[in-house]
């Protein structure tokens, strides 16, 4: 029953939505200064990533470094919008478990996707989709009304949300 609530596109953004409605109503928000850099994601394979983000998200190499003694390759690409990503490769790294949903992913502690507000989400959800994402949700309504979102996966199976917010009235 849960991954049809799912898939009728009504729970990937309830948790948060919730979480921020009992915020303002309890008064107990904490005042942050600070701005997304960027997200550090280890994958398997640092080359086929790298390339595929590039093209996905018409990203570019910001920096790129390794750590020869600890076997990792590393890069953080960078959007014109100032999206940013660090892809991690460590050799003989694993993943416990490959998630189906955003719902198997709250089941493991850690973060279980990225979310990315996007303008159109249809529009996004194709393009991700066209270069070689995998669909694991299509677009639909969110929980906050007007709201529409969707789920994707990378090609090594790393979950993206795509969030497109209701407009401001």
């Amino acid at each position: 029953m849960t991954t049809t609530i799912f898939k009728n596109g009504m729970i990937g953004i309830a948790l948060l939505y919730c979480s921020q409605v009992w915020a303002r109503q309890s008064g107990d928000g904490i005042a942050v200064v600070a701005t997304a850099n960027h997200v550090g994601l280890a994958v398997r394979d640092l080359d086929a990533e790298k390339a595929w983000y590039e093209k996905a998200f018409d990203m570019t190499v910001e920096q790129h470094f390794d750590l020869p003694a600890a076997k990792v390759r590393t890069v953080l690409l960078r959007a014109k919008n100032g999206l940013g990503i660090e892809l991690i490769e460590r050799q003989g790294a694993s993943r416990p478990k490959d998630f189906s949903d955003p719902l198997d992913a709250s089941a493991t502690l850690g973060y279980g996707h990225w979310a990315l507000t996007v303008g159109d989400v249809d529009t996004a959800f194709s393009r991700l989709i066209a270069v070689g994402a995998s669909q694991v949700s299509a677009p639909g309504p969110a929980v906050q009304p007007g709201s529409r979102f969707a789920y994707v996966k990378d090609p090594e199976g790393n979950l993206i949300e795509l969030i497109q917010l209701s407009p401001k009235k």
